[in-house]
């Protein structure tokens, strides 16, 4: 992707003005360099025991065409605010200056530690954070926890090249951090430790696991990307961005993965961990606007935040519910996404299709499928899932299939131009909420199947359905028009397979009835004793 000089200038203005509500960050300082490295690009910049950093290829290439040294660490100010259960509103900070002082700052070793990076335009006081550590602190049962915030507001902020060069330096400096821990709390090894980061701090994680290894012979447990930049880092050298190599588990959730132009997606589309998730295909996610002048409140400001950066930050949002919720959120390997909403990968462990737990327990279920021999080699596990337009997020996956009838009745009716709306109940009377069967009107003529995967709210394992038809004439359609006629469907069965429960369900109307416009229909399991063909020939 080549980008002009206006578009690098426009991006990182329009994401200032969306940010610019955002607290400042915390500060520290640390040495200095000298700025006359940064005139040569044939020189290294240096920051004493941070190591050096060459803007030589692959950090400049087609894609980064200007690349810039990290600024000073005194001026990116990074600090490391500590969290645990008994500290959440007053933390203490990490100093590398103090190793003594470490002791103190409340990190049990025995427990898990969290390290969490925010991304571009942020700093360690933005609202995610805080939400993100409430939640990873309320789930741990023992108590044993701990959160570290990477906080590097100060460099930040634009411009863009900079800020991406800057992570560079954040992520040696973590690094020499996160050893600091494992050498005065005397841990076994860096399994426990797993690193959080949003868009550049997805990156900067990266870098972070890439120079434990290289400084200190240290492999950080799991590197979790939520929405990982796009710009500069799509199709890079994986040096230059978050990879396989940087942790022993690399999870990512694309949210926002449209090109950058003209579409403005601020994430990467490509997979680059040991699992990669999209839901709602990686982007466009449900209860985003998509028209850049719809203003919900009037403001332009709050209008544009909304274009920009809805979709990326709700992989955020989903990765922070995931971290407690009831839900299953099951996500399920495919070839694209348009096979998935075709229903063409929708059985657990059955043609090479694998499921995962969506998020904070993915390397549970990734584990299993390891140990099961499901997953061989480095292969790109890219898994698939649909969500809500807001919290909570999480939903049901159900696969429909509707066999229009050819009965007598339903060929001299001919065909119809609408849409079906499903609800589906469960044993105990829930039902979830109505759901289109696809998004716009399409013909259903007699004796032909239909099949979509719809995800609703949970309710178990599916015991029935109604359905109702929504009609839309127009005159440019004749299709559409009805004279002597209503609007009418007849349905021959339905089958709903739920992807969470594992089931598969066989469901009828009353005999010959059709459905028809704005009326629920249920469909039963009872009503199929009239069905001619045993059901067996049917699910099968």
């Amino acid at each position: 992707m080549h980008l002009s000089n206006g578009t690098g200038i426009l991006f990182p203005t329009l994401m200032y003005l969306a940010n610019y509500k955002e607290n400042d960050s915390l500060v520290t300082m640390y040495p200095t360099v000298n700025e006359e490295y940064r005139a040569d690009p044939n020189n290294v910049v240096c920051y004493g025991v941070y190591g050096c950093f060459p803007i030589t290829p692959p950090w400049t290439d087609e894609r980064r065409p200007i690349a810039l040294y990290p600024e000073k660490p005194s001026k990116i100010n990074v600090r490391f605010p500590v969290f645990n259960k008994q500290t959440r509103s007053i933390p203490k900070f990490i100093n590398l200056d103090d190793p003594d002082y470490l002791h103190q700052v409340g990190i049990n070793p025995a427990g898990k530690i969290y390290f969490i990076a925010h991304g571009f335009l942020q700093s360690g006081k933005v609202k995610w954070i805080e939400q993100m550590v409430n939640r990873l602190l309320d789930q741990d049962q023992q108590g044993t926890a701990t959160c570290v915030v990477v906080d590097w507001g100060g460099g930040s902020s634009p411009p863009y090249n900079q800020a991406s060069a800057n992570i560079r330096l954040v992520g040696a400096i973590t690094a020499n951090v996160i050893h600091l821990i494992y050498e005065e709390l005397s841990l076994r090894n860096l399994d426990n430790v797993h690193m959080i980061g949003h868009s550049l701090g997805a990156h900067l994680s990266g870098y972070t696991g890439f120079y434990l290894q290289k400084d200190f012979g240290l492999k950080l447990g799991r590197i979790t990307g939520m929405d990982p930049a796009e710009l500069a880092f799509t199709e890079t050298n994986p040096i230059v961005r978050l990879d396989t190599t940087d942790a022993k588990y690399v999870d990512v959730i694309h949210s926002d993965a449209t090109p950058f132009v003209p579409k403005i997606g601020l994430g990467l589309y490509e997979p680059i961990g040991h699992l990669d998730f999209y839901p709602n295909g990686g982007f466009n996610q449900p209860g985003c606007e998509q028209t850049f002048w719809k203003r919900r409140d009037g403001s332009f400001i709050s209008s544009m935040y909304q274009f920009f950066s809805c979709s990326h930050v709700r992989s955020v949002s989903f990765f922070i519910e995931s971290i407690q919720t009831k839900c299953p959120f099951i996500a399920i390997t495919c070839e694209s996404y348009e096979k998935f909403l075709a229903g063409d990968c929708f059985e657990c462990e059955r043609d090479g299709h694998m499921c995962f737990t969506f998020g904070f327990n993915s390397f549970d279920s990734f584990r299993r499928m390891e140990h099961a021999n499901q997953i061989v080699g480095n292969r790109d596990i890219q898994a698939y899932l649909m969500t809500g337009e807001g919290e909570p997020f999480c939903r049901t996956h159900y696969k429909v299939l509707i066999k229009v009838s050819d009965s007598e009745e339903s060929v001299l009716h001919g065909g119809e131009v609408g849409r079906f709306h499903l609800s589906i109940y469960g044993h105990k009377g829930e039902h979830s909420d109505k759901m289109a069967f696809t998004k716009e009107s399409e013909l259903y003529e007699p004796g032909r199947n239909y099949t979509r995967v719809l995800a609703g709210a949970g309710v178990g394992k599916p015991r029935k359905i109604t359905v109702s038809w929504e009609y839309n004439t127009s005159f440019l359609n004749p299709l559409t028009w009805r004279i002597l006629n209503s609007p009418r469907v007849y349905i021959e069965y339905i089958i709903v397979q739920s992807l969470e429960y594992r089931t598969r369900i066989l469901l009828c109307p009353s005999y010959n009835m059709p459905v028809t416009s704005n009326v629920d229909s249920l469909f039963t399991q009872d009503k199929c004793r009239f069905y001619p063909k045993p059901l067996e020939t049917v699910l099968n």
